[in-house]
């Protein structure tokens, strides 16, 4: 079934999810929001990503239970059992976001919760998603990162929020809850953070959006990876967004590699008909071999381009000469060939 974000009923919703998308992917990204818009966007974002299980067979999982039980804090104990639960029972633990989960394809959750023995009021909840691959561990990781919360040395990437911790640890993502911010908390997830990441292999496979995408004025921490759906557009699969500073401007760029150049080429027409249809019509602006396709979105411009079987351009950029020249940058610092 090819489940579309963009109904062909409404022009004006099909504007409007797009708008709210760039809005929270922004906000996500570097936007000091309260919890409560950061948690609704997140819940936005999985609304619009596509829901379906993996295709053929799941990646292998460990049974990981035996190794959290080992985790347990000096004076606290598991509540009830360590739980595993997959892609088809998901619901049962995290119902609210599993279809952000399922998007990028998780394989296993695998989840335990500590409390202490004189007080199970308080716990500390570990959980620890099999992704599958890095890519989709890091994608995960990347929306619902929080880049005002303070970086910390662990696994790949994390990041802590009071005594909550996140990691990205190779084909792993990894939450650390507590009951309350404390300072004993606050040490006891750090503890709990650092032996699941060590427990946990990485291979090192690479992510290539992170290195592909121009490191020259882009804002750090803001690089996500959307498996699908990118900016709310159906067609916009596997696809990494990140954040560059232009002069007083902030600007977000994507880049998508496809299978082939044909394949890229259809990409930017596909896009070129979404935005004659939901916005006020596209341009084509050539310049030697360099072909851009510069679309007015009813208030402002996008503009993308093909390199190879890369596709990529900004999106939502109030004016128009400044995104071309964003879109022309960019271009120029993709290496050919990839």
């Amino acid at each position: 079934m090819n489940h579309r974000v963009v109904s062909s009923q409404n022009n004006s919703d099909a504007k409007i999810s797009r708008r709210i998308f760039l809005k929270c992917t922004r906000t996500i990204i570097f936007m000091p929001a309260g919890f409560f818009q950061r948690k609704w966007c997140g819940w936005f974002l999985a609304l619009i990503l596509v829901v379906q299980l993996p295709a053929g067979p799941p990646a292998a999982s460990k049974d990981l239970s035996p190794k959290v039980a080992d985790f347990t804090p000096p004076g606290w104990q598991i509540y009830e059992r360590a739980k595993q639960f997959t892609p088809q029972n998901l619901y049962e633990q995290i119902n609210g976001r599993v279809s952000l989960f399922l998007a990028y394809d998780v394989r296993q959750l695998t989840f335990v919760s500590f409390v202490q023995d004189v007080d199970i009021a308080r716990f500390v909840n570990l959980s620890i998603y099999d992704m599958g691959e890095p890519t989709n561990a890091f994608g995960i990781f990347s929306v619902e990162r929080d880049p005002e919360a303070s970086t910390l040395n662990l696994g790949r990437a994390a990041y802590r929020s009071g005594a909550n911790y996140f990691v990205w640890q190779g084909r792993y993502y990894i939450q650390v809850t507590a009951s309350e911010d404390t300072t004993e908390m606050q040490h006891i997830g750090l503890v709990l953070a650092r032996k699941a990441a060590d427990s946990l292999p990485d291979a090192g496979e690479p992510v290539w959006g992170l290195t592909a995408l121009p490191p020259t004025d882009r804002v750090p921490l803001s690089v996500q990876y959307y498996k699908v759906n990118a900016m709310g557009l159906d067609f916009m699969h596997n696809t990494y967004t990140a954040i560059y500073n232009k002069g007083n401007a902030r600007v977000t760029a994507f880049l998508s590699r496809q299978q082939s150049a044909e394949s890229a080429r259809s990409v930017m027409l596909q896009y070129a008909g979404y935005a004659n249809r939901y916005g006020k019509g596209c341009d084509r602006l050539k310049g030697g071999e360099v072909e851009l396709v510069s679309c007015d979105m009813d208030g402002s411009f996008d503009v993308v381009f093909t390199k190879g079987r890369l596709v990529g351009g900004v999106a939502s950029v109030a004016n128009r000469r400044l995104a071309v020249k964003a879109a022309i940058g960019m271009r120029e610092q993709l290496p050919s060939g990839q």
